[in-house]
C-alpha cells in the first residue's frame, strides 16, 4: 500500500520514473515508463564536492604565492603541472559523474570512476606530501577533498556494479520479450 502510495505521487511529480513491480516476481512489467537507477550517497558526494569545489581552488590559489618562494624549482613546476591538471581533471570528472549517476549512463559513470581512480586520486594524495610545502588550511582542504574523493570511489564502484545488473537484468527481459 505504502509503496504504491509513494509510487503514485512520484509519477505525479517526476512523470515517467517510476518503479512498478508485480506482488508475485521481482522483475518489473513491462509499461511504457523511464526507471531511474541512481545511486543517492554517491550523487550526495557529488554535490558536496561541487559546492567544495570552489572553496578548494579558492584556498589553493591563495595560497600559493605564500608556499611558492619556500620550495624549489623542480617542485614548483610539478606543483603547478599538478594544480592544473587537477582542476581540469576535477571539473571533468564532476560532469561525468553527475551525467552518469542521474541519466544511468554506464560509460559516463565508467570513465567518472577511472578518472577518479586513475587520475585524481593520485593528483590530489600528491598535493598532500609534505615536500610541496602545505599549510594549515590547504591541508585540512586537501584532507576534504581526499575524503570526497574516497567516498565517491567507493559508492561510484557500487553505483557502477549495481547500474551494470540493472541494464543486463532490462536487457534480458526483453530479449524474452521480443521472442513472444
Amino acid at each position: 500500500m505504502l509503496k504504491q502510495t509513494v509510487s503514485t505521487v512520484s509519477e505525479h511529480i517526476f512523470p515517467g520514473i517510476g518503479y512498478s513491480f508485480s506482488n508475485n516476481s521481482s522483475l518489473p512489467q513491462c509499461k511504457e515508463r523511464n526507471e531511474a537507477v541512481s545511486n543517492f550517497p554517491l550523487q550526495m558526494a557529488l554535490f558536496f564536492n561541487v559546492a567544495f569545489f570552489p572553496v578548494w581552488l579558492t584556498t589553493i590559489i591563495v595560497m600559493l604565492p605564500l608556499k611558492f618562494e619556500k620550495l624549489p624549482d623542480l617542485n614548483k613546476i610539478i606543483l603547478i603541472i599538478a594544480l592544473t591538471a587537477a582542476v581540469l581533471i576535477e571539473m571533468t570528472r564532476l560532469y561525468m559523474g553527475y551525467l552518469g549517476n542521474l541519466t544511468g549512463n554506464i560509460p559516463g559513470l565508467a570513465g567518472f570512476w577511472m578518472l577518479s581512480l586513475l587520475l585524481q586520486s593520485p593528483l590530489q594524495l600528491l598535493m598532500l606530501l609534505p615536500a610541496l610545502r602545505p599549510g594549515v588550511v590547504e591541508l585540512v582542504s586537501q584532507s576534504v577533498m581526499c575524503c570526497l574523493l574516497a567516498v565517491q570511489l567507493f559508492s561510484g564502484f557500487l553505483a557502477l556494479s549495481d547500474l551494470a545488473r540493472y541494464s543486463s537484468a532490462r536487457f534480458h527481459v526483453s530479449q524474452f520479450l521480443a521472442e513472444k
